[in-house]
């Protein structure tokens, strides 16, 4: 059974308390089930279709790499059924050196199940370091 979230405030919080726990079902819940989902990990390919976004997450969080998040909004808006968070992703990996903020855009749709995230898409911030490695950054 999914979860319900009455805003979409209620499924971003549930976002990042998945991303936290490394918790693939948590974060499978957050998302719709449409095919025109997508999700851009930083310096990634565009995931499109929940298969392919349920695989990104399955890969990220099999690293088992622990992260911190404080999440910052930039702009938030909402019209009629969409809302688009714009957020500042402040992350802290414990025994790391910090990470430079990601800006994300987190899209929500309003479906019959609720509120329900259709793309995900952070990059590193304006002025700050990239990787080198080519690598997703989470």
């Amino acid at each position: 059974m999914s979860s319900r979230f009455e805003t979409p405030a209620d499924a971003e919080t549930a976002f990042y308390r998945a991303f936290e726990a490394n918790d693939l079902a948590a974060m499978m819940a957050v998302w719709d089930e449409a095919d025109d989902v997508v999700c851009v990990h930083p310096m990634g390919r565009p995931l499109r279709g929940v298969r392919a976004v349920r695989e990104g997450w399955r890969e990220l969080f099999g690293a088992e790499v622990a992260m911190r998040f404080g999440v910052e909004a930039v702009q938030v808006s909402r019209h009629d059924d969409l809302a688009i968070h714009i957020v500042m992703e402040h992350i802290l990996v414990p025994n790391s050196r910090p990470v430079a903020p990601m800006t994300a855009t987190n899209i929500y749709r309003r479906t019959p199940l609720g509120w329900r995230m259709v793309l995900h898409h952070a990059s590193p911030a304006p002025g700050t370091a990239t990787a080198t490695s080519g690598h997703a950054l989470h």
